[in-house]
């Protein structure tokens, strides 16, 4: 009996082994202590007499019964790496109140046997280390005592409806002041620690590993969606279980919807394709998009709008460094696009400065008619970066604080893509003939560093003899039939 019992108890600390660790188990791990420290900054931030409140992503249905796979909320994953659904954390600095607590799904052998482990209240206490757990549903009890004590409540509606429900019931009638966690959180995410790094440095090898493959094995005649199956089967066989966001496989003209997700269609000899594909591991997602020929050779055309993008993207991450903006890098970019597109006759020499292209733009509002001259934003409508992170849009990236984002003076450790592009709509008739349908970007992951950036993605090549040169290595010809076209021995 004594044997049977160590079996299962070593089986158990296998499966609860992430909660000490990471989510996988093949690249960078961050330790449990890291965690520890997060919370403890994170209770060192809050106003006197305060409680925040951090929940879990609810479960998403994708048809009748069955669920979407199940992604944590980056919030209670950064404070505790805690993977389960209908979950959620409270941190306080009340006095005699407890300073971690944790509400999870109590354990159910009969649910278990159907979709996996829980970790239970005593699951979560041994390898999470909260100082109480209890089964989530005594929430309602412990919040109401914990707003009973606290000045400052800090809670974010519309993550989870199911909590908000229970939130509001004890909410009601109190007057108490209402705080975002996120005003701390966006703070401390923003800037990441050296693990943090490492597991981000780790999932843009997987990126860049899984692009290089891409380039070996496009062909004319492969559907979008082949050369999607082939990368994230890289991500998988890596230990990065999913993509960050929809992988976008677009050839042709495709490219010039930013976030084509169809990957329906067949590749043509002479187009160019533009992929968008980044893994996630441990949480932690890259976001990495390269554009190449589709028969491995660029023509004239395409070789010019490449280059430029490339001479954009290789001006900014020189110029990243402590100290610049995002809104700096992005209009150092849209200087080296203008410069470029009126050499190439696509912009008139009166557009050379963002100034002169909202004097035209503006005049366009007014009139209320398409402009005869075209402008940048025409071509180049997105910024040239985004914060990275747990979440593939990273906080200061998204909602009201967006804008100030773009003016935080770099630091070291912050984690950003650089994604400068241009887009030329098909049937734009102001636009050069031999330019029309060609859309190409260039996307990168960078981390300041003291003196400058490190690209985290730097695996997978992006000038064009490096590109066609990968594209090239195999002596096959660049064509392809499905399985069922090929002619069977006799």
């Amino acid at each position: 009996m004594k044997l049977q019992g160590d079996i299962k108890r070593k089986r158990e600390e296998a499966l609860m082994k992430i909660g000490s660790k990471t989510l996988t188990n093949q690249g960078p791990v961050v330790d449990k202590k890291e965690f520890a420290e997060r919370r403890q900054r994170f209770i060192s931030k809050l106003l006197p007499n305060s409680v925040a409140i951090i929940v879990s992503n609810p479960e998403q249905v994708r048809s009748n019964d069955v669920h979407f796979p199940y992604r944590q909320s980056s919030d209670l994953l950064y404070l505790s790496n805690f993977p389960e659904p209908q979950s959620l954390l409270i941190l306080t600095n009340l006095k005699g109140m407890p300073e971690f607590m944790m509400f999870v799904r109590p354990k159910d052998r009969a649910r278990e046997i159907w979709t996996g482990k829980r970790f239970g209240d005593e699951g979560a206490k041994r390898f999470f280390g909260p100082d109480l757990a209890h089964t989530v549903d005594k929430f309602p009890v412990v919040l109401k005592e914990l707003l009973a004590k606290a000045d400052n409540v800090y809670y974010k509606y519309g993550r989870n409806e199911e909590f908000d429900h229970q939130f509001s019931n004890e909410w009601i009638g109190l007057s108490r002041t209402l705080l975002n966690p996120d005003d701390i959180l966006r703070e401390m995410r923003i800037v990441k620690s050296k693990a943090e790094v490492d597991q981000m440095r780790y999932a843009g090898s997987i990126s860049a590993e899984a692009h290089c493959l891409a380039m070996k094995i496009c062909r004319p005649g492969m559907f979008e969606y082949q050369i999607q199956a082939e990368m994230e089967r890289i991500f998988l066989m890596k230990g990065a279980r999913s993509p960050a966001y929809a992988s976008i496989v677009a050839g042709g003209a495709n490219a010039i919807t930013l976030h084509y997700v169809e990957n329906s269609a067949i590749l043509k000899d002479g187009d160019l394709v533009l992929i968008d594909a980044g893994c996630e591991y441990a949480g932690y997602a890259s976001d990495v998009t390269r554009t190449f020929p589709v028969n491995g050779t660029f023509t004239r055309a395409q070789q010019e709008i490449y280059e430029l993008v490339l001479e954009a993207q290789m001006s900014v991450i020189e110029s990243a460094k402590p100290g610049r903006t995002l809104a700096e890098l992005h209009d150092l970019a849209s200087g080296v696009f203008r410069r470029g597109l009126i050499r190439y006759g696509v912009l008139g020499p009166e557009m050379k400065t963002k100034e002169s292209e909202a004097k035209a733009q503006e005049k366009t509002n007014h009139n209320g008619k398409v402009s005869t001259q075209v402008v940048l934003m025409d071509l180049f409508m997105h910024g040239t970066s985004h914060w990275l992170g747990l979440d593939v849009h990273d906080l200061w990236t998204t909602g009201t604080r967006s804008r100030y984002g773009k003016t935080l003076p770099l630091k070291p450790g912050m984690v950003f893509t650089v994604e400068p592009a241009l887009y030329f709509e098909p049937t734009d008739k102001r636009l050069p003939h031999k330019y029309r349908g060609i859309g190409v970007r260039i996307e990168d992951d960078v981390v300041i560093t003291k003196n400058g950036c490190e690209v985290l993605s730097s695996g997978v090549p992006k000038t064009i003899k490096e590109i066609e040169q990968l594209m090239g290595s195999d002596k096959e010809p660049r064509a392809y039939r499905t399985r069922s076209a090929r002619k069977r021995p006799a």
